[in-house]
Parts: C-alpha cells; structure tokens; sequence
C-alpha cells in the first residue's frame, strides 16, 4: 500500500511540474549530423560485420505540444535524411546511400534549460545507389523500397532561440534487401538492414 502511494504522488509530482510550462505550443526546424553504425540481420545468420559512416545529414522539423492544455510532455518530429549505410560479409563490402523520411512522437520531460527525450516511431525511405566493393548498380532482385521501426532517446539543451539535441536511435528495417530468391529456389536467405544513430541537431525556435 505504501508503495502505491509513493506512485501516485511521483505521478502528480510529474504533471504539476509539467503544468507549470503547460499550453505551450513550439515549433523548431533545424538540421542533423549523424555517425551511423549500420549493419544487416540475416536469417540464416551469417554474421554480418557492420561499417561506421560519417556522410548522414537530415532537415528536421519538431513540433512539441500539450495534452488538455495540461500535460507539456508530448511531441512530434519529422525529417527528411540522406544516409550511409552498408555491411560486410567475408572480404565483400556492401553500401546503400539511402533517403529516408522519419516520423516519430518526441515525448519530452522538461528540466531547468534541459529536455529529456524518448523517440518511437516509424520510417519509409528509397535505396538510390548501391555499389558492391567497387561495382555499382541494383540488379532486378533487389529491393529499393525501405521501411521500419525507430526507438531512441536523448538529450536537449534548450538555449533559445536555438536548441541542441544529442541522440541516439535504433533504426531496424522491416524490408527486405533483396528478395529471399536471390541466390537460390530453394534456401531462402532473408535480410534485415539495421543502424545505430549517434547525432547532434541544431535548431531554431520560430
């Protein structure tokens, strides 16, 4: 009993402190660098080695509002990425250069001049260039179309009128990179591209 208690007085601790910067609304636009460690889940599993790229920019927009003009904890996010990605099997290094477009809901708890960040959401996005070592080109098995999953977090520092947030996303594609045919009738080989995403955005507050 006393533990339910201790619970529901953090809870209406949360929400007063929340109040207090309730019926905000604010709108940021800024722009994203990340370091991107991406590689590939396979069923079979043939231990994919994953690369490290440095070429992953996005133009993001975020919206932060409140629920009943009560509770400032609520956000929405959408951008539009280019990124590196990649993986390497044996001597065989293969990258994508993708675009990508997240949508994700921000929840955010505010603190002094700070913001604590948890990311979900989803992903669509199209492979446009391929290159297999040092050959380049899709052949007709593979899949250019991607999308996915997002679950992240992070930190903000809010220094108005600009915003730094430092992040770090889990991106795990539910598409497929070629088609489980490709290499033979009979044994499907299924893949699975994933990255891990350690950014820094700058935005400014409109």
């Amino acid at each position: 009993m006393k533990k339910i208690h201790i619970s529901i007085l953090f809870v209406l601790l949360l929400l007063s402190a929340n109040t207090v910067n309730a019926q905000k609304r604010e709108h940021l636009i800024g722009v994203r660098a990340a370091y991107n460690i991406s590689g590939l889940d396979t069923r079979p599993d043939i231990s994919a080695v994953s690369v490290k790229t440095y070429g992953n920019y996005s133009f993001v927009y975020t919206f932060y509002h409140d629920l009943w003009k009560t509770i400032n904890l609520f956000g929405f996010q959408a951008a539009i990425s280019k990124s590196e990605q990649g993986f390497t099997i044996g001597e065989t290094t293969t990258r994508y250069e993708v675009i990508t477009i997240p949508v994700v809901s921000q929840f955010h708890m505010d603190f002094w001049k700070m913001r604590l960040l948890i990311n979900a959401g989803g992903f669509g996005g199209y492979r446009y260039k391929k290159s297999v070592s040092d050959v380049s080109g899709f052949d007709e098995n593979d899949y250019k179309v991607d999308y996915g999953f997002i679950v992240g977090g992070g930190l903000a520092f809010v220094l108005r009128p600009f915003e730094l947030h430092l992040e770090g996303n889990y991106q795990y594609s539910l598409s497929y990179l070629h088609s489980p045919k490709k290499f033979s009738e009979t044994e499907h080989f299924f893949t699975y591209p994933k990255q891990v995403l350690i950014s820094a955005t700058l935005y400014f507050h409109l």
